[in-house]
Protein backbone atom coordinates (compact mmCIF):
# COMPACT_ATOMS: atom_id res chain seq x y z
CA UNK A 1 0.00 0.00 0.00
CA UNK A 2 1.35 3.24 -0.60
CA UNK A 3 1.71 5.34 2.05
CA UNK A 4 2.56 9.07 2.77
CA UNK A 5 6.21 7.64 3.83
CA UNK A 6 6.71 5.17 0.68
CA UNK A 7 9.11 6.67 -1.65
CA UNK A 8 7.56 6.56 -5.26
CA UNK A 9 9.02 7.14 -8.47
CA UNK A 10 8.06 8.61 -11.99
CA UNK A 11 8.51 7.07 -15.21
CA UNK A 12 7.66 8.11 -18.85
CA UNK A 13 6.89 5.67 -21.49
CA UNK A 14 5.16 5.63 -24.81
CA UNK A 15 2.75 8.12 -26.24
CA UNK A 16 3.49 10.41 -23.02
CA UNK A 17 1.99 8.65 -20.46
CA UNK A 18 4.01 8.77 -17.01
CA UNK A 19 3.90 5.73 -14.66
CA UNK A 20 4.03 6.95 -10.61
CA UNK A 21 5.21 3.28 -9.06
CA UNK A 22 6.93 2.88 -5.81
CA UNK A 23 10.63 2.57 -5.79
CA UNK A 24 11.37 -0.98 -5.65
CA UNK A 25 9.58 -2.19 -9.58
CA UNK A 26 10.89 -2.30 -12.62
CA UNK A 27 9.57 -1.40 -15.81
CA UNK A 28 9.89 -3.28 -19.28
CA UNK A 29 8.40 -0.90 -22.48
CA UNK A 30 8.88 -0.48 -26.14
CA UNK A 31 7.65 2.25 -28.63
CA UNK A 32 4.35 0.04 -29.36
CA UNK A 33 2.87 0.81 -25.62
CA UNK A 34 3.41 -2.24 -24.13
CA UNK A 35 4.47 -2.33 -20.44
CA UNK A 36 5.28 -4.63 -18.14
CA UNK A 37 5.57 -4.05 -14.53
CA UNK A 38 7.25 -6.35 -11.87
CA UNK A 39 7.81 -6.20 -8.51
CA UNK A 40 11.53 -6.38 -6.83
CA UNK A 41 10.63 -6.43 -3.30
CA UNK A 42 11.50 -9.34 -0.46
CA UNK A 43 7.95 -9.93 -0.34
CA UNK A 44 6.85 -9.67 -3.92
CA UNK A 45 10.04 -10.72 -5.92
CA UNK A 46 9.17 -13.11 -8.93
CA UNK A 47 5.83 -13.17 -8.61
CA UNK A 48 3.25 -11.86 -11.91
CA UNK A 49 3.96 -8.46 -13.52
CA UNK A 50 1.37 -5.83 -13.86
CA UNK A 51 0.65 -6.19 -18.04
CA UNK A 52 -0.26 -2.50 -19.40
CA UNK A 53 -1.30 -1.34 -23.18
CA UNK A 54 -1.02 2.54 -23.50
CA UNK A 55 -1.79 4.21 -26.88
CA UNK A 56 -2.32 8.22 -28.35
CA UNK A 57 -5.50 8.41 -26.02
CA UNK A 58 -5.87 5.13 -24.18
CA UNK A 59 -4.51 2.72 -21.47
CA UNK A 60 -5.62 -0.83 -21.09
CA UNK A 61 -4.66 -3.27 -17.98
CA UNK A 62 -3.42 -6.66 -19.76
CA UNK A 63 -3.10 -8.47 -16.38
CA UNK A 64 -2.37 -7.48 -12.90
CA UNK A 65 0.11 -9.11 -10.73
CA UNK A 66 -0.19 -9.50 -7.06
CA UNK A 67 1.39 -7.05 -5.61
CA UNK A 68 -0.51 -4.18 -6.28
CA UNK A 69 -3.58 -2.69 -4.03
CA UNK A 70 -4.82 -0.86 -6.87
CA UNK A 71 -4.26 0.85 -10.27
CA UNK A 72 -5.29 3.91 -11.25
CA UNK A 73 -5.84 5.91 -15.20
CA UNK A 74 -5.89 9.21 -15.07
CA UNK A 75 -7.18 11.91 -17.93
CA UNK A 76 -4.00 13.38 -17.61
CA UNK A 77 -2.06 10.77 -18.85
CA UNK A 78 -0.91 8.90 -15.60
CA UNK A 79 -1.15 5.61 -14.13
CA UNK A 80 -0.70 5.15 -10.56
CA UNK A 81 0.13 1.86 -9.03
CA UNK A 82 -0.54 1.58 -5.10
CA UNK A 83 1.38 -1.19 -3.63
CA UNK A 84 -0.21 -3.85 -1.39
CA UNK A 85 0.57 -4.33 2.47
CA UNK A 86 3.66 -6.11 3.39
CA UNK A 87 3.49 -9.60 4.23
CA UNK A 88 4.31 -10.07 8.30
CA UNK A 89 5.75 -13.60 9.65
CA UNK A 90 3.50 -14.30 12.71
Amino acid sequence: MTTENEAIRTQTVAYGWQLVLPVNTIVMDNDQGNIAIGDTSDNFKGGPVIMLKVGENEATVEASGYFEEGISITLDKKIIIKRRAEFEDN
